[in-house]
């Protein structure tokens, strides 16, 4: 069974614990930009700049404490590795959190490393905004990324368990996550580690086989009784927000295709997820749309999500 690190950013606030609003970013991850980062020259163009920057001004203008995004969540390998700095200096010039794959970084052995960037901001005090921030390398690599990576003449890191980076169960302004990297998510031991423990699950994707995923992320959504939040390439589709629903109420955030770099928003509701999932733990009846729990979720994780806050832990959200 695959271990998990627990990472604890800043403490619980009541009116961020009962909802997060997320952004699901549609923007175009393009075959050149890929194939032009495994080869060691990044497109850095100011025109793929001004996209980028004219997409993070339009969710930096939600400011108002109405329509104040929490965390914005972009595709796999759509950003590019040398603009790490730049992202993590405006998720804490902005106090909004990021979660991105960024495109191959090609170590000095020729190894292909395909890695998810997280930044957090935090208030460290009362004037001063902190970001936790975090790249973890994908754990387990797609056949079709493996075939196209070795026609480059790149290596793959290596794929046996010992050497993989552990998943992280991340707890954040009131909210239990974890996130996965694309082909991560196609192994039923790796996403079952979360079973009561997250409130919901990220998975960035650059796939085409959407049906595939389209079924995996809905199982997972019943199975683990979360939130799932699929961001894939806008050239694929399906990027959707999944509630552990009945199916006329499943999917209540969905964008296919559009050639626009554009965003959209949706209020995760946190406290009503936890209070149907405590009302059938204590065995008594509910009537929301919620689909039952299933089996085996554990009612101390479930509190444990609820009370974690209560301990200091680096600032505050």
């Amino acid at each position: 069974m695959p271990i998990f690190d627990e990472i604890k950013i800043g403490l619980r606030r009541p009116d961020l614990h009962k909802t997060i609003r997320i952004a699901i970013a549609n923007i175009p991850v393009l075959k050149k930009h890929i194939y032009a980062s495994c080869l060691e020259k990044p497109i850095l163009t100011r025109s793929r700049m001004r996209l980028l920057s004219k997409l993070l001004n339009d969710i930096s203008k939600n400011r108002s404490r109405k329509n104040k995004i929490d965390l914005v969540i972009f595709p796999e390998i759509s950003i590019p590795y040398d603009w790490e700095p730049m992202i993590v200096a405006w998720a804490r010039k902005h106090n909004i959190g990021i979660i991105c794959g960024l495109e191959h970084r090609i170590n000095r052995k020729k190894v292909a490393l395909n890695e998810v960037l997280s930044a957090f901001p935090y208030k460290n005090g009362k004037n001063y905004t902190a970001c936790m921030t975090f790249r973890r390398l994908k754990r387990i690599y797609s056949p079709d990324e493996i075939d196209e990576l070795k026609k480059l003449g790149l290596k793959i890191p290596r794929q046996n368990k010992k050497a993989r980076d552990p998943y992280q169960l991340i707890r954040w302004r009131g909210a239990s996550f974890a996130v996965y990297n694309c082909y991560e998510l196609t192994n039923i031991e790796d996403r079952s580690i979360f079973k009561g423990k997250a409130d919901f699950i990220v998975a960035i994707e650059c796939n085409s086989d959407v049906n595939y995923f389209s079924s995996i992320v809905e199982a997972t959504a019943r199975d683990l009784h979360c939130y799932v939040i699929q961001v894939n390439n806008p050239k694929y589709g399906d990027s959707r927000i999944v509630r552990p629903s009945k199916t006329e109420t499943m999917n209540p955030l969905r964008i296919k295709g559009g050639k626009n770099t554009t965003f959209l928003t949706m209020d995760l509701a946190l406290k009503a997820l936890r209070d149907h999932q405590l009302k059938e733990l204590r065995h008594q009846q509910t009537l929301d749309d919620f689909k039952p729990i299933p089996p085996g979720i554990d009612i101390n994780d479930l509190l444990t999500r609820i009370n974690y806050g209560k301990i200091p832990v680096g600032g505050v959200p």
